[in-house]
């Protein structure tokens, strides 16, 4: 994709109040990809009813996990190590409530790992160099032992967005979908009332089963 300044706040605003929910690596290492819940808005008809979309980060060079239990005080504790992705996607299967991504910035933008430990829980090589692009995700997220919060990073070459199935979504459909969402709440379009949006989600696909879409986010 073309990347600017205006492209860059495109797609952080299609990821705002995204939920992520997966991580993984494909082969040999040639992309990097977060399950994601979004908020969709089509040009016509009601709130997609699948909000599940992959964000695949092509040619990733290097991939960071950190993982810490949340503290009653706002902090956090001492890094969790985990030994590989596996481990991961056993911590996303293992969890019983999902938060999402605010704060409108995810790409670019070192300040969001600031607060970091030397030494996250999970540091993954994938290629040479460190890649021109870095996303920042995380998940505010809760298991029956307590509060987590995971957070990464990604270095990638660029990056393309498909469905749960596999079907390609153009980037400027993906950026204008979330674009359209947030202008529509502001307006308070009718097609995100409460009754419209329940109507519109019943029966929703999730990418994890405690993890749906609620009918009354934003």
């Amino acid at each position: 994709m073309r990347w600017d300044e205006q492209a860059r706040t495109a797609v952080e605003t299609a990821l705002n109040e995204a939920d992520v929910l997966g991580l993984r690596i494909g082969p040999s290492a040639q992309w990097c990809e977060l399950l994601l819940h979004v908020l969709a808005l089509p040009e016509t008809g009601p709130i997609d009813p699948d909000a599940r979309r992959i964000l695949r980060l092509n040619a990733p060079a290097r991939v960071r996990v950190l993982l810490r239990k949340s503290l009653p005080d706002g902090g956090f504790g001492p890094v969790l190590p985990l030994v590989d992705l596996a481990a991961v996607e056993e911590f996303f299967a293992g969890l019983t409530w999902s938060g999402q991504m605010y704060g409108w910035r995810f790409l670019d933008e070192p300040s969001l790992t600031e607060d970091w430990p030397a030494e996250p829980s999970l540091t993954v090589h994938c290629g040479p160099g460190t890649g021109p692009r870095e996303l920042y995700w995380f998940n505010e997220c809760g298991r029956a032992d307590g509060a987590y919060c995971i957070e990464g990073t990604v270095t990638f070459e660029d990056l393309t967005v498909l469905r749960a199935d596999g079907t390609p979504v153009p980037i400027e459909e993906f950026t204008a979908d979330g674009r359209r969402y947030w202008q529509a709440l502001n307006s308070r379009d009718e097609r995100l009332s409460d009754a419209a949006q329940r109507v519109a989600q019943t029966g929703t696909p999730g990418w994890r089963p405690y993890a749906r879409v609620s009918a009354d986010r934003g």
